[in-house]
């Protein structure tokens, strides 16, 4: 059996990019976000230029971006020195209105989504600026709203504000937590 003039190669299919973009998001590095966006972007491309369905992207995928931007290691005093387009916020938030609108995938937010919004949030962002707060919480409102609460949300969201704001908007009205009774 010969196997000369045949041409063949093996092509990078989902579990390739998944891969690769989890090596990436573990390396824990400054340009995780941007390494595992354009690895995300070459495979949409392929899914939509080459017609390779196997690529074609879904939530998980998408997740992993933010997952690469809530754990990569700069913070929000280097992220305000850097081009708008390249900062780990910048991607986390392009990849969450993906989600958020119509797109061709038909991919939508899952709990993780909020969850690593929140962790984002909270590692690149000025938690003294007075937009943090309130950024925060109509993130929560929006994760209540789609049903997407799950353990791993709502420990995220607790980790990012301060007690009293955790509590608030999940009690509703007079903090309870500490030591006042309701009755």
């Amino acid at each position: 059996m010969s196997f000369q003039g045949r041409k063949e190669s093996i092509l990078p299919d989902i579990i390739s990019y998944r891969s690769c973009i989890d090596a990436w998001i573990r390396q824990w590095q400054k340009d995780s976000p941007q390494k595992v966006e354009a690895l995300v972007k070459d495979m949409i491309k392929k899914y939509s230029m080459e017609g390779r369905k196997d690529l074609r992207p879904d939530a998980d995928i998408f997740n992993l971006v933010l997952k690469a931007c809530a754990h990569a290691t700069v913070t929000w005093h280097e992220d305000i020195e850097k081009e708008a387009n390249d900062t780990p916020i910048s991607i986390a938030n392009r990849t969450f209105a993906l989600l958020k609108g119509k797109n061709e995938f038909n991919a939508n937010p899952t709990h993780a989504t909020y969850a690593f919004m929140f962790i984002a949030y909270k590692f690149h962002l000025d938690f003294d600026n007075s937009r943090y707060t309130p950024l925060l919480l109509m993130l929560w409102k929006q994760c209540c709203n789609d049903g997407l609460v799950s353990q791993f949300a709502l420990e995220s969201f607790q980790d990012c504000v301060l007690d009293y704001q955790f509590w608030k908007p999940l009690v509703g009205g007079e903090v309870c937590f500490a030591g006042k009774d309701r009755s």
